[in-house]
């Protein structure tokens, strides 16, 4: 009569246990899955973007061609079309000295951020007032910041799209009548790339990043439907 072999319950129990842990400390690790960004002689390189899927390079920079200051935003998207998950950014010459740069991944909402060296990057959140809503009132949500007196801002829903737009406290972009604060409604927001129209409502786990232009500061949240508690936004600047 054959001989049936059965697992060693002994052995299996501290694997299984092994591997329990293993997920955890995985899930646990800040950035784990983000893509990355690196220097090459060509520009800037970035690692991790989903396998045939689309990224969005982004950047605010200060340059000095002629001795006085230029603001030069770069917003491009890119296909991974040899499905390696690599990415490039090329730039002739060395990289301005003053700038910011963003990668996102659109399939996950993750990004990753680069600055030179001397530089830095600069990241503070957002807070939850930011993202206001409406409440479906017939009007569209609204993104609002204060003390940011001109702010490109970009909203990224994952696996769907990305979209822009950039404002000024006064100007034409800027809906409010209070001095020191900066709101429009997303849906007035341009898309990115292949991106679709602009939605209306925040969706769950919307990321919203917001670079000042002055300071090069990046921003960033990520939206929670409906609001926490206490998120309700405030009127902060000076009614014009």
């Amino acid at each position: 009569m054959p001989q049936i072999r059965r697992p060693n319950d002994r052995l299996l129990a501290p694997l299984a246990l092994f591997a329990l842990v293993c997920c955890f400390l995985f899930a646990a690790i800040p950035g784990w899955g983000l893509p990355t960004i690196t220097v090459d002689k060509k520009g800037l390189l970035a690692q991790g973007i989903t396998p045939g899927g689309r990224a969005i390079w982004w950047s605010v920079a200060h340059e000095h061609p002629d001795s006085f200051v230029t603001i030069v935003h770069r917003l491009e998207e890119q296909a991974d079309t040899d499905l390696d998950g690599v990415v490039s950014f090329e730039h002739e010459g060395d990289l301005p000295e003053t700038s910011l740069w963003l990668v996102i991944d659109v399939s996950t909402g993750g990004y990753a951020t680069f600055a030179p060296e001397d530089f830095g990057v600069t990241e503070i959140p957002l807070p939850p007032e930011a993202a206001v809503e409406t409440g479906g009132r017939g009007t569209a949500d609204a993104f609002r910041e204060v003390a940011r007196p001109l702010v490109e801002v970009l909203l990224v829903r994952a696996g769907q799209g990305v979209w822009t737009l950039r404002a000024g406290d006064g100007g034409a972009t800027d809906q409010d009548d209070f001095e020191g604060e900066i709101s429009f409604g997303i849906d007035g927001m341009t898309p990115v790339g292949t991106s679709p129209l602009a939605p209306s409502r925040y969706a769950e786990g919307d990321r919203l990043l917001s670079i000042d232009i002055d300071r090069l500061e990046l921003s960033s949240l990520v939206v929670e439907t409906p609001p926490p508690p206490g998120a309700a936004a405030a009127r902060v600047g000076v009614q014009r």
